[in-house]
């Protein structure tokens, strides 16, 4: 455990020193909600049932843990650069507790940056979901923020230059909020389109933030459209794949040799 521990905490110090990015994170959902807002709200057609800022809330906070939890990852990619990771990996600790730690930081910085945010959110567009919905929301945030951490730990341990990461993102991180529900209802997506929704973490986490925030429009349309079992058992999935997958790369990380690991694996 302090082998995680000291993982998560060096993660959580490097984020508070980069300003710029701790700037980007809280400002970013507000420049969606104002223009992207605007815009959208001119073709909702559910503006009779629900103003579309206030639908938005749910997409906006599942867009920070996105955000926050996949450029966590970026980490990794700048510490196989300077020689950190190879020097951790070599340390007498299993590869699964780096992953662990790795994991568990991105999902500390999505956490942290949706609730600072959502504070906000919330009394922006009024919306005050009572306390089953916030506890709900929480979970919601942590889940989703444990899951796409692992997707961008998968991401970044098999990646191996900071060029292709950052190009690989923006490939990435577009298509899982348009696929999300962030924006609008999945249901009135294409057969093609619906299918791929089921393979996007982002959707599940989405989806249980709508069940959270907006149960009182869900006769309307505008709330969860999947289980809210289903939400969770598929961004657990998402996780241990995902964590499951990254140990296994870490733990083939060129110039470490598998020798290093046989006495802990």
């Amino acid at each position: 455990m302090r082998a995680v521990s000291g993982i998560v905490v060096r993660e959580l110090i490097r984020f508070l020193r980069q300003r710029g990015r701790v700037l980007a994170s809280l400002v970013r959902p507000f420049v969606w909600l104002i223009f992207a807002g605007a815009g959208f709200a001119t073709v909702f057609t559910g503006a009779g049932e629900i103003d579309y800022r206030r639908y938005m809330a749910p997409g906006l906070l599942g867009m920070v843990v996105m955000f926050g939890s996949l450029l966590a990852a970026l980490s990794t990619v700048t510490d196989r650069d300077a020689g950190v990771l190879r020097m951790v990996l070599v340390a007498p600790i299993r590869r699964s507790t780096v992953a662990l730690g790795k994991t568990l930081s991105a999902t500390l910085l999505g956490t942290t940056q949706a609730i600072a945010v959502g504070t906000i959110l919330l009394s922006l567009v009024r919306l005050w979901p009572g306390c089953a919905g916030l506890l709900l929301a929480f979970a919601a945030i942590v889940l989703s923020s444990l899951a796409l951490g692992a997707l961008g730990l998968l991401l970044a341990a098999s990646i191996h230059s900071l060029e292709n990461f950052a190009g690989v993102m923006n490939f990435v991180v577009f298509p899982m909020l348009f696929l999300s529900g962030a924006l609008y209802p999945v249901r009135r997506l294409g057969p093609a389109l619906h299918a791929l929704v089921y393979l996007n973490p982002l959707a599940y986490g989405v989806d249980l933030l709508k069940h959270a925030l907006l149960a009182g429009w869900t006769g309307a349309g505008y709330g969860g459209e999947m289980p809210v079992a289903l939400d969770v058992a598929a961004l657990a999935a998402f996780a241990v794949a995902g964590l499951v997958a990254a140990a296994r790369l870490l733990g083939r990380e060129k110039g470490v040799t598998r020798a290093a690991f046989r006495e802990r694996d």
